[in-house]
């Protein structure tokens, strides 16, 4: 067995049944073994790296990982830091027919905060937040960039439930296929397009089970 321990607190932070064949041994081969264990705060002295013979009493030698000179790389905050904007109006798309989609005037927070990460970079975003606070227009954002500079490229909204497609499907033929000229297809289990008609889509709305 190999296991990595703290001394000071007994707790082991990682584990795992690790052989080495005769063949192995006669050979010198090197073994490598690779896993990840929690660097915890305060930090502690050292770590054991102890291997242990389940079958012979005795046969153990520990390995110690001295902590006196680790450096830690800076720690990131898990979520974004919020800036302290006013509600951006929808004329920050800077396009009239975007801006005629939507009944309000100004983003709400959540929107604004993301507005320039959605519609002006191609950085990945994870959004949380609680039902109806307005995911759905920040995914739309993101969708006019696309629209903007990768006109070729189609965009994939994935919902968890086939009422929540046919929602999607509802509003956005609508609102995107019938203003904005963009084919949108539903692929679900009711509803399977064509080849064609994929390949011809600027927006695909579908579920996690039929994507994969």
């Amino acid at each position: 067995w190999i296991w990595i321990e703290d001394p000071d607190t007994d707790n082991i932070y990682h584990s795992e049944y690790f052989i080495i064949t005769k063949k192995q041994v006669k050979l010198e081969e090197p073994q490598t073994i690779i896993f990840t264990i929690p660097v915890i705060e305060p930090l502690a002295n050292q770590y054991y790296v102890r291997a242990i013979s389940d079958r012979w009493l005795g046969s153990d030698t520990a390995t110690i990982i001295s902590f006196h000179n680790l450096i830690l790389p800076e720690r990131h905050m898990p979520h974004t830091e919020l800036l302290d904007l006013e509600p951006l109006p929808i004329t920050a798309l800077g396009n009239p027919a975007y801006e005629a989609l939507f009944e309000f005037k100004h983003f709400n927070p959540i929107q604004t905060q993301l507005f320039h990460c959605l519609y002006h970079t191609n950085n990945n975003t994870l959004l949380g937040s609680p039902t109806g606070s307005g995911k759905t227009v920040a995914a739309e954002i993101a969708m006019f960039r696309v629209f903007n500079k990768y006109p070729d490229m189609k965009c994939v909204y994935i919902a968890p439930l086939k009422a929540l497609v046919r929602e999607r499907i509802h509003d956005w033929k609508i609102r995107l296929e019938q203003r904005l000229g963009k084919k949108v297809v539903e692929l679900t289990g009711d509803f399977t397009p064509d080849t064609r008609a994929i390949q011809l889509a600027d927006v695909i709305v579908t579920t996690p089970e039929k994507w994969d």
